[in-house]
């Protein structure tokens, strides 16, 4: 993505001749903006670059889904944070069935004071697609763009043009700084937020990031995948906690997930397969584990967390 200023009036009026000295002074003032506009842009664009780019790498996530904060139907929600678990960016989009018009939207914050610095929007129709990009400094819009194209193979060699601002602001809350920050802040509680289908423990090492889950009673296990740093393994009812560098999943026999790490000559292995699973209380898991550590196998249940 490769934005284009916000053109400002200012450019028109002063080729204009027989201007007023306030004229003058007031286009001097529109180019002083335009200009800071355009620094602005460029630094936000190579921040979320930089997000983008490194994405779970480095940072890690929490979902949400059914959330019904948009207004526009339920939608899923991932949010990115840093590993001092500040937001860093908030994704939005449909969930259930399709519509004729379809809004995904991504949040950009500022990892020091969690404003939004960009608010982007890719707008799906029937025959067109739609970006816009709002930049934001402290609560002040600085910047704001639109293209479009017939589809989205096609979108990112569109020339970005002003944002068409409405005579009412208020109609529009893309438009309004402390709203946009409102939403953001309104997703990132929804997904920061328990989920009542898991447990206590699961839930707790979901807040850290995990994605996936598992326990077992061979005797009392659980597991927790947290990237980019660890799969903690702990067993013996809790007394005995390892910690193993994270590995990438891979996929195994019938979609099953899988994980291989090892550290100090031991060595873990997780298959997640995508086979129901009821625990020794009663309550359904969607997916079968089996961990097996320095060979001996543990079997349980468990589930993804995102």
């Amino acid at each position: 993505m490769k934005p284009y200023p916000v053109l400002f009036l200012a450019a028109a009026l002063t080729a204009c001749g027989g201007s007023s000295p306030e004229k003058q002074a007031a286009d001097a003032d529109s180019s002083y903006f335009s200009d800071r506009a355009l620094q602005h842009t460029d630094d936000v664009t190579a921040y979320i670059s930089n997000i983008d780019a490194q994405g779970p790498k480095v940072f890690y996530t929490l979902t949400a889904h059914d959330y019904a904060g948009t207004g526009s139907g339920p939608s899923g929600v991932v949010g990115l944070f840093s590993m001092t678990r500040r937001p860093i960016r908030v994704y939005i989009y449909p969930e259930g069935q399709a519509t004729a018009k379809s809004v995904e939207t991504w949040y950009y914050l500022d990892s020091l004071n969690s404003h939004v610095m960009l608010l982007r929007e890719i707008v799906r129709e029937k025959d067109s697609v739609r970006e816009n990009s709002f930049y934001y400094q402290g609560l002040q819009l600085v910047n704001a763009e639109t293209r479009a194209a017939a589809d989205l193979s096609l979108l990112e060699r569109a020339s970005f043009a002003p944002y068409p601002r409405p005579t009412d602001t208020t109609s529009d809350y893309r438009l309004q700084p402390a709203v946009v920050n409102e939403r953001a802040e309104k997703a990132i509680m929804a997904v920061k937020a328990d989920r009542p289908d898991l447990s206590p423990a699961a839930n707790e090492v979901r807040a850290l990031g995990a994605t996936h889950w598992a326990s077992g009673n061979e005797p009392g296990w659980s597991l927790a995948v947290m990237p980019p740093t660890k799969i903690q393994f702990t067993t013996n009812y809790g007394e005995e906690k390892i910690e193993f560098p994270y590995a990438e999943a891979q996929k195994g026999d019938k979609d099953a997930t899988e994980f291989t790490t090892t550290k100090g000559g031991r060595t873990l292995h997780v298959k997640f397969e995508n086979k129901r699973c009821t625990d020794d209380a009663g309550i359904k898991h969607p997916m079968t584990v089996t961990v097996t550590l320095d060979g001996k196998a543990l079997h349980g249940c468990g589930r993804p967390l995102f």
